[in-house]
């Protein structure tokens, strides 16, 4: 026990054996007369107190008082301490976070583990080392049509990718590409640049929206859409195509491709 508590224990023990209490006066009968004076009608009178029945006494009140301060105070320090996910001795306080997955609200498809999209065959999910883990992993579609597509939240002082807490998607897509179909998808105010990624071809296509064609391993042609509205690199390797999409602007985006493995 705390020496605080033991000094409250021995004034509250102290204070029961030296206050005395005087009889107490019949009050019930004055009442009555003075209801009966004034026309009231009583209610059902209160029984008496049975003597022997503790009553508090004024010592043990006024020490009452200031541990009602310090247990309120207690429990604002609790909630305050709760908010801003801090313990107290004694206290465990649990806080929940209803933060939304990161590109809530878009269409790509549902959030799935990490581990599960890693898991897969095709398409080959491939993580950006020169970034922390993303926020989010989605799923869409199933067999050679199964599209993943790893989530990364903008942090203080990035850009966004247009209508999205986002910075960043790496979308993987079972599949090849063909330069003929990436420019025939790049309509007007659209810009398409050859880049190379770690030595792969690649492209960044810049400016209005646009879809992407890709060759299918069954050799059939897919439309790929995008949930956003940002500039895009595309790059394929081991029969998986790559689009990142992204609000981190050109070079930064090769170089964290250049980081996937």
């Amino acid at each position: 026990m705390a020496g605080d508590e033991r000094q409250v224990e021995t004034q509250l023990r102290a204070a029961a054996a030296a206050v005395a209490w005087p009889p107490t006066p019949d009050l019930r009968s004055a009442v009555v007369a003075r209801i009966a004076r004034d026309g009231l009608v009583p209610g059902p009178a209160a029984s008496p107190v049975p003597s022997g029945v503790a009553r508090p006494r004024p010592a043990m009140l006024r020490l009452a008082r200031p541990l009602a301060v310090a247990l309120l105070a207690l429990l604002v320090l609790a909630g305050v301490a709760a908010a801003l996910g801090f313990r107290l001795p004694g206290l465990e306080i649990l806080r929940t976070d209803q933060v939304p997955p990161a590109g809530a609200g878009l269409d790509l498809g549902s959030p799935v583990p990490l581990a599960d999209a890693l898991a897969r065959d095709q398409p080959r999910v491939r993580i950006p080392a020169a970034l922390p883990p993303p926020d989010t992993a989605y799923e869409l579609g199933a067999g050679d049509r199964r599209i993943v597509t790893l989530a990364y939240r903008a942090t203080a002082g990035q850009a966004t990718l247009a209508g999205s807490d986002l910075a960043l998607t790496v979308m993987a897509v079972p599949g090849s590409l063909d330069e003929r179909l990436i420019t025939k998808l790049v309509g007007p105010g659209g810009t398409i640049e050859p880049v190379s990624v770690d030595g792969s071809p690649g492209w960044w296509i810049a400016g209005a929206p646009h879809e992407i064609l890709v060759l299918r391993p069954d050799g059939e042609v897919g439309v790929v859409t995008s949930a956003l509205a940002g500039d895009t690199l595309l790059f394929a390797r081991d029969g998986t195509l790559y689009r990142l999409e992204s609000a981190l602007g050109r070079e930064a985006t090769i170089a964290i491709a250049e980081s996937m493995d």
